[in-house]
């Protein structure tokens, strides 16, 4: 139950940075983008509304199934397109608040994301995380390893990716998809050395977009299917 909302909360499923675009500027238009995600169907429905920089505005998650409430994010972003504040609000289905967390980051001299501070406005608390990279812009993280803007292993498990686009990676600006650890590509394999852990088949548009995807075999608390509607 706790993986379901986290995944709803984050819509992160199956999301990593590329090397190429470890530099200075956050324009979305480094990367050719000729359709924004508008829904992400799986175990709750995600709707995404676009700020006029390219990147995401505004997240709403509507709870469906096991998921009974309802998380609104809000993305604000400085006049370099930096991203500076996230504020998130979790309602129940009556929109009693439940949570409600202001993020807010700070920058490296790379452009990079250092710094994320945490507030929880109901709890009056505050928590911050810090972070450090690689030489090639990815996070310092043991046991992890990237390519072409890909994890590709943590740990024991390996993952094999596509060369086709991933939505999630577009709506957002380079330096907080580093964070956040979001694919360029979509994930197509998990496994060990000794066994295949999940395969996932994938549907795609005309323009190289997503559309749909079946994970097998499907895993207790996991998203096995989900649909992809665009603008």
């Amino acid at each position: 139950m706790k993986k379901i909302l986290l995944f709803s909360i984050l819509t992160l499923s199956l999301i990593a940075c590329n090397n190429d675009d470890n530099n200075n500027t956050q324009n979305p238009t480094e990367e050719t983008t000729t359709m924004k995600l508008k829904e992400f169907r799986g175990i709750t429905t995600s709707k995404y509304f676009y700020h006029e920089n390219g990147f995401v505005d505004s997240i709403a998650v509507i709870g469906g199934g096991m998921i009974q409430n309802n998380i609104y994010k809000k993305f604000i972003y400085d006049s370099q397109n930096n991203l500076q504040t996230i504020e998130i609000l979790v309602k129940s289905i009556t929109e009693a608040t439940i949570a409600h967390v202001k993020e807010t980051f700070e920058y490296n001299n790379l452009n990079q994301i250092s710094t994320k501070t945490s507030i929880n406005l109901i709890l009056n608390s505050t928590s911050t995380t810090n972070f450090t990279y690689n030489s090639e812009g990815y996070l310092n993280n043991s046991g992890q390893t990237f390519f072409n803007g890909n994890l590709i292993q943590a740990g024991t498990i390996m993952y094999t990716f596509d060369d086709k686009k991933n939505p999630f990676y577009e709506m957002h600006p380079v330096a907080y998809n580093r964070i956040n650890i979001t694919n360029k590509n979509n994930q197509i394999l998990s496994k060990t050395e000794t066994e295949t852990l999940e395969t996932i088949n994938w549907t795609y548009n005309q323009n190289g977009y997503p559309v749909s995807f079946q994970k097998s075999p499907i895993l207790p608390d996991d998203v096995d299917y989900a649909e992809y509607i665009y603008y």
